[in-house]
């Protein structure tokens, strides 16, 4: 397995160093502070004129041509089609929330971190609002699954060959509906997220112990009381495709006009430039966040280490998409091991899970696995069967980590990779509307955090150092929406990865859970804006501006949160050393060396579970539901043939 940071040989050495200093002294003595500004330096060797060709728009005529709505800034305006977006009002009526026996004490187990408004819309000369609005709350099946998704077939790799297997679908088993329990959040501070730390009740530092009992009593995945079954039928002709793209850096994209695929989605949807300033910039959390509606903090995660209880407290959008209604197809496309784990989490795992592993040690390849399975994902889903798609590409952090940051040509040359990739499947999504009038696509792409330029030291404190800090340039994020329910060409600050499984939710026509952090993105068109010259390159400068908005939280939040990722690092660290030295070990021996490595790993874990706590993780359990740390990955994919080099195939 590959670990997020790498099996780092050096991570004693990056503790010990690194804990005498808080990050804004890291930031500036070791030169990672650089503003996230767009600059051409931020890619690399990006700041060439060589042009991507231009996908077709969008809105244009021809394939794809059911996008349309309020015209944006850009030169395909007058390709527009006639078909009227739809309002919020004509999507399916959420479905009411299930009468729950409310759990007592339940609200206590999910608090929410307070947060601070920041500014949402750049001082430029150039904003122009408009409005919209819409409402809230879904369900969840506790019934555990005894079955994990079952592998799909191989995909060939090759750009010239897209053909693939049909992706195989196995139905989730229905079961009881179960809302659940807890405190909703002020809507009025919901909007942004937190430069300071969470206040941490005592209460909060007995619920590893509570969430223990609470599940000994009420079985896995019992995150409330079971109310009556109930029958939901979400809208059949809706698709969302989420491209979760890890590790990218707006200004990076900004600064390379080879990235025209990026640049057709913004100029055809809403663009947020957002911030997680105050949250863990770490893959795992970032990410469990995005697809669970709830801060790291709140949920408990604050590493690269897969905790499948984290799901069961707070279900994923594949688990309330499923619980909801069984007949969503639901499908995982990626290449990072956490990514599968958690879409086979919770009560209700993803219909369809593939994970590739890395082939020929070449991330540019393994992206392109998952680009053409997606590909064929999107040409195999059925017209009538709503369907939700996450793919998922690790090639441009992965690539930063192995290189020195997100400052050197090769993460230039990964972002240029996953740009080919988004234009081919967007070209995909155009084909297969085009075939199937009237049914509707909504794309949205989101990174987990961003990356500094230049990591420092030696390379293995570059692939450690390359983020989990609080620089801007790590806490800056995009959201970009491209659907019947957004304006093209426009942007909208207010945008945040929490929003996102609100936003699958209501599309689908199903309220969100009442604990979300985020609301639906179209309930923020308030405060989308536009630049006031017309075209891409407009827009691109308008978005840069925005960038500049962002900066670092306070200063004891700064150094609590850099003390939290360098403790966190160390079980971690372990663990993805015991993976590998298992992985090559033979099978005679892995057995003993796993249980030896898991009881290390929980030696230092516990400590440092109490030591995040103090931090402001307030979710985390303390001691463990499950005491063994290694959990298989669903959806493996063997290499496939023809990527294989020579010496393999002989072999």
């Amino acid at each position: 397995m590959d670990g997020k940071w790498g099996t780092r040989a050096g991570v004693a050495a990056f503790a010990v160093g690194v804990s005498m200093a808080g990050s804004q002294a890291l930031n500036l003595g070791l030169g990672v502070a650089a503003a996230d500004t767009g600059n051409s330096e931020a890619a690399g060797g990006s700041s060439s004129s060589e042009a991507a060709p231009a996908r077709p728009g969008r809105n244009a005529s021809g394939a794809g041509a059911s996008r349309a709505g309020v015209p944006g800034a850009g030169s395909r305006a007058a390709a527009q089609s006639t078909r009227p977006r739809s309002a919020a009002a004509e999507r399916p009526s959420p479905a009411p929330a299930a009468a729950a026996a409310v759990e007592s004490g339940s609200a206590g187990l999910h608090p929410v971190a307070p947060v601070v408004p920041v500014p949402t819309v750049p001082d430029l000369a150039s904003a122009v609002t408009s409005t919209e609005s819409a409402p809230v709350a879904v369900v969840a099946d506790p019934a555990p699954v005894s079955q994990a998704p079952q592998p799909a077939a191989p995909a060939p790799v090759s750009r010239a060959a897209k053909s693939t297997l049909r992706v195989a679908l196995t139905p989730a088993p229905a079961g009881a509906v179960a809302t659940v329990a807890t405190a909703a959040p002020d809507d009025a501070v919901t909007d942004r997220v937190s430069g300071r730390l969470p206040v941490v009740p005592t209460a909060d530092y007995l619920s590893g112990a509570l969430l223990l009992a609470r599940r000994a009593l009420l079985g896995p995945g019992a995150a409330a009381a079971v109310s009556a079954p109930a029958v939901t039928v979400v809208d059949p002709n809706q698709h969302v495709l989420l491209i979760g793209i890890d590790g990218t850096n707006l200004s990076a994209i900004l600064a390379d006009s080879y990235n025209q695929a990026f640049f057709d989605l913004m100029d055809t949807g809403t663009t947020g430039v957002a911030t997680m300033v105050g949250h863990t910039t770490i893959s795992n959390p970032s990410w469990t966040g995005i697809l669970t509606g709830v801060w790291s903090e709140t949920a408990g995660v604050s590493n690269n280490v897969f905790t499948p209880w984290t799901y069961d407290t707070w279900p994923t959008v594949f688990n309330q998409l499923e619980a909801a209604d069984s007949n969503v197809a639901t499908t995982v496309i990626g290449n990072w091991e956490v990514i599968a784990q958690i879409a086979g989490a919770g009560s209700h795992p993803a219909d369809t899970i593939v994970f590739y592993p890395q082939i020929n040690d070449s991330w540019e390849e393994t992206d392109d696995a998952v680009g053409a399975r997606s590909i064929q994902a999107i040409q195999d889903t059925v017209a009538g069967v709503p369907s939700f798609q996450m793919t998922y590409f690790v090639g441009v952090d992965d690539t930063g980590h192995d290189t020195g940051g997100a400052g050197t040509p090769e993460y230039a040359a990964a972002l240029r990779n996953v740009n080919d990739n988004i234009a081919e499947i967007m070209a995909a999504v155009d084909d297969w509307e085009a075939a199937n009038p009237g049914e509707e696509w909504t794309v949205i792409a989101v990174t987990d955090h961003g990356q500094v330029l230049n990591a420092p030291l030696s390379p293995i404190l570059a692939g450690l150092l390359a983020h989990g800090f609080q620089s801007p340039i790590e806490t800056t994020v995009f959201v970009i929406a491209d659907g019947p329910d957004f304006r093209d060409g426009h942007i909208n600050n207010t945008y945040s990865q929490m929003d996102i499984t609100p936003t699958i939710m209501s599309l689908f026509g199903l309220a969100p859970e009442p604990y979300s952090v985020g609301k639906p993105l179209m309930d923020k068109s308030a405060s989308d804006y536009i630049p006031a010259l017309p075209g891409q390159a407009a827009l691109q400068n308008a978005l840069s501006d925005a960038i500049s908005m962002y900066g670092y939280p306070d200063v004891l939040t700064d150094i609590a949160l850099t003390a939290r990722t360098i403790a966190a690092t160390i079980p971690y660290a372990i663990y993805t050393g015991v993976v590998a030295l298992t992985d090559a070990l033979p099978d005679l021996l892995k057995a003993p060396i796993e249980f030896l490595g898991a009881v290390i790993y929980q030696l230092v874990n516990i400590p440092v579970q109490i030591f995040v706590r103090l931090t402001g993780v307030t979710g985390n359990s303390i001691i463990p539901p499950q005491w063994w740390p290694f959990y298989p990955v669903p959806g493996t994919q063997p290499v496939p043939a023809e990527v294989l080099s020579p010496a393999a195939v002989a072999a």
